[in-house]
Order: structure tokens, then sequence, then C-alpha cells
């Protein structure tokens, strides 16, 4: 079981574009990082895996110091990198991310493409009996690894309205090797 969640809202959630800025958790965060803690709590979690952005970590840590687990950190769990556009407003911007950037890198920064490519990655390190496995993500990286896992191609998890990870979200996935992933809320 793969329970994956995006870490908890930010100052800049929603605001700006902060794909590898370091943005802290707010308040809200700290308290869904907390509530996450009480969701997993009970589960029989095994690693717990995040991006190296502290709002990932702190998003991990209490679930990992409930539970006495290391956090690891891998740094293809990292959000895109928006480059140029790093700290602009989105709403002033108007990005078309997708249409735009799915092939093509952003200046200074990636195409979704390479976001495909290191959750690809990531997910083949995984081993059949690593158990229950929290990974604590950002929303296209998680997209990223929901496509794969739901053995959708690369389009189709650009454009997919099926999983676009709210802030303190978690989804659980069976790592069903070979076969379709399952999903529960």
């Amino acid at each position: 079981m793969l329970h994956l969640i995006r870490h908890g809202t930010t100052t800049t959630s929603g605001k700006t574009f902060a794909g590898r800025s370091d943005v802290p958790l707010n308040d809200e965060g700290r308290q869904m990082a907390r509530n996450i803690m009480r969701q997993l709590a009970q589960d029989p979690i095994d690693r717990i895996v995040s991006s190296p952005s502290s709002r990932a970590v702190d998003t991990a840590r209490p679930l990992a110091d409930r539970i006495g687990l290391e956090i690891e950190q891998d740094p293809r769990l990292f959000e895109i990198d928006f480059g140029d556009y790093e700290g602009l407003a989105k709403a002033k911007l108007g990005l078309k991310l997708r249409k735009s950037h799915a092939f093509e890198p952003i200046p200074g920064g990636e195409a979704l493409i390479d976001v495909w490519t290191r959750a690809g990655d990531f997910l083949r390190t995984l081993q059949p009996n690593e158990g229950h496995i929290a990974v604590v993500g950002h929303f296209w990286l998680n997209r990223m690894i929901f496509g794969h896992m739901s053995h959708m191609n690369f389009d189709n998890a650009c454009r997919s309205r099926s999983y676009r990870p709210e802030t303190g979200s978690v989804v659980a996935l069976t790592m069903a090797f070979g076969g379709n992933a399952l999903t529960r809320p």
C-alpha cells in the first residue's frame, strides 16, 4: 500500500509558483500534518519517504515521530522546477503548464515529462514486499505517481481530472505490480 500525501498549506499555496522554493508550512499546514498523523497513525506504515522540501518533510514529521520512523528524503520527489517562473503570481502569469510545458522545459526549469520520468524512476525502486509506504510530495509529482500507478500514459496523467491532490490530502493506492492500482480515499 502506498499512501500518497500532498504537503500541507503554505503562505504561497495557490498563489505563487513555489516548485523548488523552500517555503515552510503555515499554521493551517501544520494542523494538516497533525491531521494526517491521526489519520494514518493506526495504519501499519513501514517507510516514510518525502520530498526534501521543508513543507513536505514537516508534513511527514508528526507521523514519523508518532510511529518512530525516520523520514527518508528523495530528490526525485521534488515538485516541478518552475525555473524563471518560480515566485511569480499564478493569476498574473496565467501559465498553461500542460499545453506549454508538457515536453518543452519552462525557461530555467523542467517540463512535465521530466517529473513523469522522476516519478517512474522512484516507483521502480519499490519492491512488492515493502508493505505500507507513506510518500509525501507535491501537486504535479503526486499526479505523476498516481498516473504511473493507475497505468495511464503520460498524456492521460497530465489531462486526467480523476486525481487533483489538495494540500494536506492522502490517497491510498494498492501497489499492484503488473496490474492496475486500486485507490481508496
